[in-house]
């Protein structure tokens, strides 16, 4: 796998390159600015395009004809002071994570010109629709869950819900035990505050005060099947009606 990185820091750039010897299969080009960027894309394709600097995001930047790849990446300080991604970032990475660690993980991510099955927005409305309050931070953590389980990234086994946390860890700098309370706080809020009939069409016969709200896991698989059936049911509709 080829990945360019952008970075005017030596010492991520050493790291990264180092990285990329030890993890075997992938190979880090480094570039020190946008210009040398959209150059070297000119001319060569890579896999993935992993920065540090957010202005490789801009639309004026992304506007360039070049072989754009598959997937971006951003290294930040604070990955969630958004929710809302652009639609050309597939993911951001906690710049102290470790360097071996990203670069397994954005390997794992399926070449394909459409990063996620799911928007944002999408992914954004399901969660609110099923009462996960915007400003918990478990709100943010619920989301980028799901956008792993529904990209289908074959590095991590997203069917167990202690690989999603470690994966949260790196993208938002925090201990997997920070991330794990945050979304049990969140799906607390939401089974007080969801309008019942839409939780009984979701989880069924779980909606029941004496069960209390499901756990971490059961709630992120069943939004994620729920939106996988609803996309499904909107392209054979599409398809029926083309």
């Amino acid at each position: 796998m080829r990945i360019l990185l952008l970075t005017g820091d030596r010492k991520t750039a050493r790291a990264y390159t180092d990285a990329a010897d030890q993890c075997g299969g992938v190979r880090v080009c480094t570039l020190k600015n946008t210009a040398q960027v959209l150059e070297r894309l000119y001319r060569e394709t890579f896999d993935a395009l992993l920065s540090d600097d957010p202005a490789i995001l801009l639309p004026q930047v992304r506007n360039c004809r070049v072989q754009w790849p598959d997937h971006t990446f951003l290294l930040v300080e604070k990955p969630f002071e958004t929710i809302q991604l652009p639609e050309c970032l597939t993911f951001c990475f906690s710049n102290n994570s470790d360097p071996k660690d990203v670069l397994r993980s954005i390997s794992g991510f399926p070449k394909s010109a459409r990063h996620f099955p799911s928007t944002e927005q999408t992914i954004s409305g399901f969660l609110q629709q099923a009462g996960v309050p915007v400003s918990f931070s478990g709100f943010a953590y619920l989301s980028t869950s799901l956008r792993l389980i529904l990209s289908q990234v074959h590095s991590f086994n997203v069917q167990r819900i202690h690989t999603i946390y470690t994966f949260l860890s790196m993208t938002a700098g925090v201990n997997t035990s920070v991330a794990e309370h945050a979304i049990r706080t969140a799906i607390d809020a939401a089974w007080m505050r969801a309008d019942t009939a839409l939780l009984e069409k979701l989880f069924g016969y779980t909606v029941r005060s004496d069960r209390g709200a499901p756990s971490n896991a059961a709630f992120l698989f069943r939004i994620a099947d729920h939106i996988k059936l609803t996309e499904e049911e909107t392209i054979n509709d599409f398809g029926r009606n083309a």
